[in-house]
């Protein structure tokens, strides 16, 4: 269990945020519950803050933000008790880890998600790039196989026909016209090493952490509804926190509020967000 996170574990923990509880909640003399949010670099930690928090104060909660280096951590951190939930994965690379790691996690509701970019330091369209140049991808299998099937629909490889596109991997490629050496790295590695790569393949949350220009981007990949971000919590608390934290993200207040803020533009909505939108 991770009770005490040491040095280099967490690349940052950010202050919390205390804003005030409700004059009501004051009034009765509400004992405010912290509330342990884990994130990875990116937006979604501001999404919380600009659209969760007020909410989750008039509820009694007290929020504190914890930042993390990589995926893996801040499920492990959530299993282990060491934060209360964390939004920073999708669904599917959720399923992946809760099978492989067995961690009693489960996703609530998933929220507007950035998609996955093509970018370069180099090169402003794929024309440009030479033959035999080197690919940053995602090593971890669901992103992975996530940055490959963005390859091939950008017309860039094309993939085994007989394969799952959701499993895809290297040696699922068919046909690779420029040769292109695909190069597996950390993800949040993917946007520092663009200088030396032709091509970087950035989850949207590290390209957004990195000031990646998605106007400038080569493809941006188009968010199927597996692969938006999910709002994540014990399995033991989806019918508490759980609900709490439901009831915040599909609710007309968040849809109106987002929909308001230009920041959030190039998210992809959910499946849910225009029933929820056209509300009376």
């Amino acid at each position: 269990m991770w009770s005490n996170f040491k040095a280099g574990v967490l690349s940052l923990v950010f202050s919390a945020v205390f804003l005030p509880l409700s004059a009501q909640a004051a009034a009765d003399g509400a004992e405010q519950k912290v509330l342990r949010f884990g994130f990875c670099p990116g937006p979604y930690s501001k999404m919380v803050a600009d659209f969760f928090e007020t909410e989750l104060n008039k509820q009694g909660y007290k929020v504190e933000y914890v930042e993390f280096t990589d995926y893996v951590q801040p499920d492990a951190a959530l299993d282990g008790g060491d934060i209360d939930a964390n939004l920073m994965q999708h669904q599917s690379y959720l399923d992946s880890i809760v099978k492989n790691q067995g961690f009693k996690l489960t996703g609530i509701i998933n929220v507007p998600t950035l998609g996955l970019g093509v970018f370069s330091e180099i090169y402003k369209n794929f024309d440009e790039v030479p033959q035999g140049a080197k690919v940053g991808i995602p090593m971890d299998a669901v992103n992975l196989a996530r940055a490959l099937r963005i390859a091939r629909d950008l017309g860039y490889i094309t993939l085994k026909a007989d394969k799952d596109e959701q499993k895809a991997s290297l040696g699922d490629i068919d046909a690779n016209p420029k040769q292109l050496e695909f190069v597996p790295l950390e993800a949040a590695q993917i946007s520092r090493s663009l200088d030396s790569l032709a091509l970087g393949f950035v989850p949207g949350n590290y390209a957004i952490a990195a000031k990646l220009d998605y106007a400038k981007a080569l493809g941006v990949e188009q968010v199927k509804e597996q692969i938006k971000n999910v709002v994540t919590v014990r399995t033991a608390d989806q019918d508490t926190l759980g609900k709490v934290l439901y009831d915040i993200v599909k609710s007309k207040q968040f849809v109106q509020a987002l929909e308001a803020n230009h920041y959030y533009d190039a998210f992809t909505r959910p499946a849910w967000w225009q029933s929820v939108k056209e509300q009376q």
